[in-house]
Parts: structure tokens; C-alpha cells; sequence
């Protein structure tokens, strides 16, 4: 391992294991883990429940959803064949000799809540999970999207990832795509840079140029490519310099973007509204190099438009699904990263924007 790749990740996972851990003591304190078991109904017997990371699930064929933890009464799932799921607790079961575990999932309307086994549920992006937009008829079939930006297209909630149910990934279900969603995006993720990180124990480049550089292949099978990065740049300390400095490196990597791949559509995506420490909207705070956000956003827009790249501004098109009233909800840190619910309101938002 180099030496300056070496403080690269030493430095992303200083800044992250804190909230690890912090969330793990949050889950143990406030949450709970009830291990003494219930007394049996019906036969099952519940070891224990314990309240779970968020999670977005669909239903297999044929799943059953029961009404309580006991599993005494189920109900036909039928109907919800297009519904996602959202899990907050889980269970481990005990009947007829054999282990059970089972979710407590609220659908993302909120209005049913059930439990469903483990078994019986599979990630959003599986291919049978059919939720495409009649709008978007047979346009976007067999498009292969990617994906070049920081913690937010990353999937990252500010304390852990919701793997494949990111919000590019609930755009291309309902765009209909019926392709793996290419994303390269890391969280901490800046425009300026050449870092490397490690998500689990894999090391990824996470820095735009870095990205760029080591899927150069990819790019080139790429047909639509999405660029949502420059928060972190914009943040204090970054070392990213002047927005001069910033704009200067997302010009360059646009065009190394478009010389390896000149067919594929270009989406430059604008950063989503941002808070800080006691909930003030950051849109017109300056930072350490002498820029606001708003600046940043306006940037990057004006920037995008000229090398033929469209622009993605949420805060635009779809203003209601993160403001100053509902960020406390929509928000899991309150400050900049979506909660998996307001991924999937983002992908779909996103993906009415494409298909109109």
C-alpha cells in the first residue's frame, strides 16, 4: 500500500467510524435487544426482536404477510405485488424445531404495516420486481445507467448504506431499464482529488477523477451517465480550493467523460439542499474559499449546460421532497444525506423528469 493512500483512507475512515459506532451505540441504547423469549402462541415462540436498519425490500411471489409476531394471521399479499417495503425490527422465531426470521415492514405510503419472513422478501432491484412507469413505454430499455458522485447517489444514509436501493437504483426501475445500475460514487466523494477508500474491505477510488480513471471501460458502455458530486467540496477544509479551482477539475473529467464515450447522455445532477449543525438551510453560507452553495449550484449548472450535459436540479422540479420543514424527516442526519425513503421519492421524481 502507498503511503499517501494509506493517510487517504486512514483520514475517510476517521471521519466515518465515529458515526459507525455512534450508531451502533444509539441502536443498543435506544433501540433495545430483547432477548428473553415470549411465551408460545400458537407454537412459535419469539427468542427475540430487535429494532433493524431501514431497508428497502419487495415481495416474492406468493409471500405471506402476517399481522403479528406470532405469525397467527396472514394476509394475501396479492395486491401488493408493485408495493415497497420498508423493514424497522426484526425477529428471530422459534417453531416446530427450526429458526425463523422474520422483518416488520411498513409500506412506503405508511399505510399497512405487517411481518413477513426473511425468506419471503428480495431486494428492490431483483428483475421480477416490475414497478416501470407506463410513460416510459420501451425508451430506456436495456439503457445502462453509471454513476460518478459522493455519499448521496452512493446510497450512503450518513451512518451506513442502503445497498441496491440507492436512488439511481429506484430510477432505473422505474424507467424500466431491466439493467444493473453501474454506480462508482463513494461517499466523501469531491470533485478535486485523487483519492482512494475502502467500503468494507474493498479499496474504490473515491474521488471524481480517481473514479473516472480506474472505469474508463465502463464509461465507454455506458448510455446514460449521472454526475452528483461537489458538497464535499464545498465543505470547509476540503482542501479543494477556490470554486474557480473546483469548476477547473468537474470541466476536465466532463471532458475525459465525453471523449471515452461520446454517444452516452450526460446528466449533470446539482447537490440536494444541504443544512447544517442547528438545522439553517446552507444555501447562502459562504465557506472557507469564499463561495456560498448557492454559488456551487450555480456553477456546476452553468458549467453542465455548456459542454452539453442536461441539468438536474431537484431542489427545482421536485422542491418538496427535501425543504426547511420536512429535513428532519427526509434527512437521516438532518444535515445532507436521505433517509431510504426519500431515495426511493428521488429515484421516481428523477425518473418522471427523464421520461417528461
Amino acid at each position: 500500500m502507498f503511503w499517501g493512500t494509506e493517510i487517504l483512507m486512514n483520514n475517510f475512515f476517521y471521519r466515518h467510524i465515529k458515526l459507525f459506532v455512534a450508531a451502533v451505540v444509539v441502536a443498543s441504547i435506544s433501540f433495545g435487544i430483547y432477548s428473553h423469549p415470549t411465551a408460545d402462541k400458537a407454537g412459535v415462540q419469539v427468542a427475540y426482536t430487535t429494532q433493524a436498519l431501514p431497508h428497502a425490500f419487495a415481495l416474492k411471489k406468493n409471500a405471506k404477510l402476517y399481522t403479528d409476531v406470532h405469525l397467527a394471521k396472514s394476509v394475501s399479499s396479492r395486491k401488493f405485488a408493485k408495493a415497497a417495503w420498508y423493514r424497522s425490527q426484526t425477529a428471530k422465531l422459534i417453531y416446530g424445531g427450526k429458526v425463523k426470521i422474520v422483518y416488520r415492514v411498513s409500506s412506503a405510503n405508511q399505510k399497512y404495516t405487517f411481518w413477513v419472513l426473511r425468506s419471503q422478501v428480495k431486494n428492490i432491484t431483483s428483475k421480477s420486481y416490475n414497478i416501470k412507469l407506463k410513460q416510459a413505454g420501451n425508451k430506456f430499455t436495456g439503457k445502462k445507467i453509471g454513476v460518478f458522485g459522493d455519499s448521496i447517489p452512493a446510497g450512503w444514509d450518513g451512518y451506513h448504506f442502503y445497498f441496491n436501493s440507492s436512488y439511481p437504483d429506484w430510477t432505473a426501475k422505474y424507467l424500466g431499464t431491466n439493467t444493473k445500475v453501474y454506480n462508482f460514487a463513494c461517499p466523501s466523494g469531491r470533485i478535486v482529488g485523487n483519492r482512494y477508500a475502502y467500503i468494507g474491505t474493498t479499496l474504490v477510488p473515491q474521488d471524481l477523477h480517481a473514479a473516472v480513471k480506474a472505469h474508463r471501460n465502463a464509461i465507454k458502455h455506458m448510455n446514460m451517465i449521472f454526475i452528483h458530486i461537489g458538497t464535499n467540496d464545498y465543505t470547509n477544509y476540503s482542501g479543494s480550493g477556490s470554486l474557480k479551482n473546483v469548476m477547473r477539475h468537474l470541466r476536465y473529467n466532463v471532458r475525459v467523460i465525453k471523449k471515452l464515450n461520446p454517444h452516452a447522455k450526460i446528466y449533470g445532477i446539482l447537490p440536494i439542499s444541504r443544512y447544517d449543525a442547528n438545522g439553517m438551510n446552507r444555501e447562502n453560507m459562504g465557506d472557507m474559499y469564499g463561495y456560498t452553495y448557492h454559488d456551487l449550484r450555480v456553477a456546476e449548472a452553468k458549467l453542465y449546460k455548456s459542454m452539453g450535459a442536461r441539468v438536474i436540479n431537484f431542489k427545482q422540479f421536485a422542491p418538496n421532497i427535501i425543504n426547511n420543514q420536512n429535513k428532519d424527516v427526509t434527512l437521516q442526519d438532518h444535515e445532507i444525506h436521505p433517509t431510504p425513503q426519500t431515495a426511493q421519492k428521488m429515484g421516481y421524481a428523477l425518473a418522471k423528469k427523464l421520461i417528461g
